[in-house]
């Protein structure tokens, strides 16, 4: 194998991890007995993140053909900051034990309160999803705009994509606004317009348009 096709090969695991943990959050929260309280926001995001892989994932082939170590931290960062993302997107099994009341020895009280649903409504507005979520969001943007540019200085000579550059800082901006705020009529219609964005740009990316 080439240098290229091995570093494809680490990317792909990492993207491939990273669709993983989303399948698996979405699993426990569908899973027989469990009682969850359903809001669309979080799983709008999902499904962005998920989609967001994929895109970044079938583009990255035309940056591999040239890898050099020179971008290929980059790169790698870009990806893990994409697991992180997808990793953040749905509530994990500790996050509902981890709201539950304490006792005064630290362990979960088990009363009728651990016992109430997963309300995905709480966990997508509470500071630290959003925190965490979105702040990781916003570091994958930055990183692959780090990355794209160096490719593109290696094998093109230095130069600034403007239309590049003034995406992703608009996107930074209104997701940073998501982390800043828990207004519903602030997060509804950027997080649409978000999706709607990736899913087309994915679709074209995909069909080549």
């Amino acid at each position: 194998m080439s240098q290229p096709e091995y570093i494809a090969a680490l990317l792909s695991i990492i993207v491939g991890l990273g669709l993983t943990d989303l399948a698996q959050s979405l699993r426990e929260l569908v899973r027989p007995r469990r009682r969850v309280d359903w809001h669309w926001l979080p799983l709008l995001w999902a499904a962005t993140t998920f989609l967001l892989a994929v895109q970044i994932w079938w583009n990255s082939f035309s940056f591999l053909t040239g890898a050099t170590p020179a971008f290929f931290i980059a790169y790698l960062l870009t990806f893990l900051l994409l697991y992180l993302t997808c990793a953040f997107a749905l509530p994990d099994p500790e996050w509902e034990r981890s709201q539950a009341p304490k006792n005064a020895d630290g362990g979960s009280v088990e009363t009728p309160t651990t016992q109430a649903p997963l309300d995905l409504r709480a966990f997508y507005f509470s500071a630290s999803h959003r925190r965490w979520f979105f702040g990781t969001f916003i570091g994958f943007i930055v990183m692959s705009q780090i990355g794209s540019q160096t490719a593109r200085a290696l094998s093109e000579g230095f130069g600034v994509n403007e239309q590049e550059l003034l995406t992703n800082g608009v996107s930074i901006v209104f997701i940073g606004t998501l982390i800043l705020t828990d207004r519903w009529w602030v997060h509804v219609p950027i997080s649409v317009l978000y999706f709607l964005a990736i899913g087309l740009t994915t679709t074209a990316s995909i069909l080549g348009f």
